[in-house]
């Protein structure tokens, strides 16, 4: 038995001496072709020393962003004045969308039947940042990937962010207006409100 172990050794070694030399010495490989150096040209990355990079993980974003038609809903106010819209209750009533108005949107998103139901309609700039009920305002918003729950939540810190003054009323009222997924990147994800 010990006699059959010590040739499968030798067996072993032998074959490594073969794999081995068949390789050659590592010095016949070639290093990899490098571009030539223009002079006074800058071949080293950026010196990030000292630089702070903003603290903050980008969310899983599964599934689409939901955003309004700029055509169908621009967005409507009712007031520009802060201190009006911070002396509204903290929570502030759910719109009360008539089912006349709820059925016009809609229709005018082409969402009817079984896929209305994927769908929530939302105030582009909410009554708590002094939004009007009016259809210039109201868009579906969708259920799944991003949209509603994630304009729910820009709403409230817009809102708490106006109050403390750290954003004007009207700053606020545009960034809803111009592109409510930039904002929410802005005032949620990036400042670590998520």
């Amino acid at each position: 038995m010990m006699k059959a172990h010590r040739w499968l050794l030798a067996a072993v070694l032998c074959c490594g001496l073969v794999i081995t030399a068949c390789g050659g010495p590592a010095s016949h490989l070639a290093a990899a072709p490098r571009p030539p150096v223009v002079p006074g040209q800058i071949t080293a990355g950026p010196d990030l020393t000292g630089v702070q990079l903003p603290n903050f993980i980008m969310p899983l974003i599964s599934g689409g962003i939901s955003l309004p038609k700029r055509q169908l809903t621009p967005g409507a106010v009712t007031t520009t004045n802060t201190t009006t819209v911070c002396n509204l209750p903290s929570r502030v009533r759910p719109p009360s969308i008539s089912y006349t108005l709820q059925a016009a949107v809609y229709n005018s998103y082409g969402y009817t039947g079984a896929l209305s139901k994927k769908y929530i309609l939302d105030l582009l700039v909410p009554l708590s940042l002094g939004g009007a009920e009016v259809q210039a305002n109201i868009w579906p918003a969708a259920i799944r990937g991003t949209g509603f729950f994630q304009k729910n939540q820009l709403d409230h810190i817009l809102k708490d962010m106006v109050c403390r003054r750290l954003v004007t009323l009207s700053q606020a009222q545009h960034a809803l207006e111009s592109d409510w997924y930039a904002a929410w990147l802005k005032y949620v994800v990036a400042t670590g409100h998520i």
